[in-house]
């Protein structure tokens, strides 16, 4: 196969990767508007979509909030060197989307209330 033609391949499968990203976050958006309520506890398969997130990153960020220490800045600092769409802000969200999930829940708590988010 040439190359010319490994590099076509190659730009129509990223094409319609991002065609995916973008229906993916579209329909969460409809989602969103349409129960507001739901997503209020946004579970942290619907975080991967909004956040664009690959498996690298959720395992790191998951491997990071197991080993809390209870150092914020640390821990924001960290974060950031995984993603840097990992802001405070971001990172909570995305905590609070774990223990949505029924996943890392004492730990997350922990984080969340370190952080004083109100958490359920």
């Amino acid at each position: 196969m040439s190359s010319d033609m490994s590099d076509k391949n190659y730009t129509y499968l990223i094409e319609e990767i991002e065609k995916l990203k973008f229906h993916n976050r579209t329909l969460l958006t409809l989602l969103g508007n349409l129960h507001p309520d739901a997503m209020e506890d946004t579970t942290i398969h619907e975080a991967v979509i909004l956040f664009d997130l690959s498996k690298n990153d959720l395992r790191e960020l998951k491997d990071l909030i197991i080993n809390y220490d209870q150092n914020r800045f640390a821990f924001e600092q960290k974060a950031l060197l995984i993603n840097p769409v990992f802001s405070k802000d971001n990172l909570l969200f995305l905590v609070n989307s774990f223990v949505n999930s029924d996943m890392l829940t004492t730990v997350g708590n922990t984080i969340l209330s370190d952080y004083e988010v109100k958490t359920k």
